[in-house]
């Protein structure tokens, strides 16, 4: 059956960890897919302002996806799914934070109803001493420390930690004790996505699937992270860049090119010019 939908993780997949954009490559793949009638669509935690800037300001390339970490979807450039994290669990999450040096709770601050606005981050759940540090290790920018978190509500939010300071499964352990209504998945080197308990981007699949009049089959999606694998284990048609995690790779049907050799394109390129048929030998 022919792939109507590309759904793509970002970091580690699409982009090389420690860059800030797609090739340009890969967005003319983009591009060659919707002249084959394919709809692209990241698949990520980000939010749709930031996403624009990773596309080097082309809309087109998200204008349908699964974002937020599968609490908003998009169609073709309307907002068709919205869900907002449960308050009061954030902030009883920023409270255990204080208690844990190296870590910082950080998110979008709140869109308008249609899912855009500027790529904005507040920080929670640390003090100015520690925020300094980690935006001197990590580079980031946020808006100031000790933010509360919106009353408005919020979609996104995700934990920057330093492993220097703590190790990643301590963390994961401390929080996962702490905050038993919450999930935290491992999306980049120092980032744990944060999501309601059992919440994933799978969650939200059957929504853009509707809304598009795709069946499972028709959809492929690449991935490399422990956020990716509820996908990458549901899906028949997925996609693991070479140097992906361990995990991911084995859930995937297909491990391709590396991320920082445009393994994800390469694949692209292929779908477009059969159609959306998969002819394996163009990229392994």
């Amino acid at each position: 059956m022919a792939i109507k939908l590309v759904l793509c993780d970002m970091d580690g997949t699409i982009v090389p960890f420690g860059q800030d954009c797609v090739s340009d490559r890969t967005i003319h793949a983009i591009h060659a897919l919707a002249d084959a009638g394919i709809h692209f669509g990241p698949s990520s935690g980000r939010e749709h302002a930031q996403l624009v800037e990773y596309f080097k300001g082309d809309e087109s390339c998200v204008s349908t996806g699964i974002l937020a970490g599968g609490k908003h979807v998009f169609v073709d450039g309307e907002l068709v799914f919205r869900r907002l994290m449960p308050y009061d669990l954030l902030c009883e999450l920023s409270r255990v934070l204080l208690d844990i040096p190296g870590a910082v709770l950080y998110f979008y601050l709140p869109t308008d109803e249609s899912g855009h606005g500027r790529p904005e981050f507040g920080t929670t759940g640390v003090t100015e001493e520690q925020l300094e540090r980690l935006v001197a290790k990590s580079g980031r920018s946020f808006t100031g420390g000790n933010f509360p978190i919106p009353p408005e509500g919020i979609s996104t939010t995700a934990i920057l930690f330093d492993e220097a300071q703590i190790e990643a499964d301590e963390l994961h352990e401390r929080l996962s004790a702490a905050c038993p209504g919450l999930d935290f998945l491992r999306s980049a080197p120092q980032d744990f996505d944060v999501v309601e308990k059992g919440w994933s981007k799978l969650s939200a699949l059957p929504v853009i699937e509707k809304h598009l009049g795709v069946s499972p089959d028709e959809v492929a999606y690449f991935g490399d992270s422990h956020n990716d694998l509820t996908m990458l284990r549901t899906l028949t048609n997925t996609f693991c860049p070479a140097d992906g995690l361990e995990e991911a790779r084995e859930a995937a049907r297909y491990v391709i090119g590396a991320c920082s050799d445009d393994g994800v394109a390469e694949v692209l390129e292929s779908l477009a010019a059969h159609g959306g048929e998969l002819v394996p030998s163009d990229w392994s």
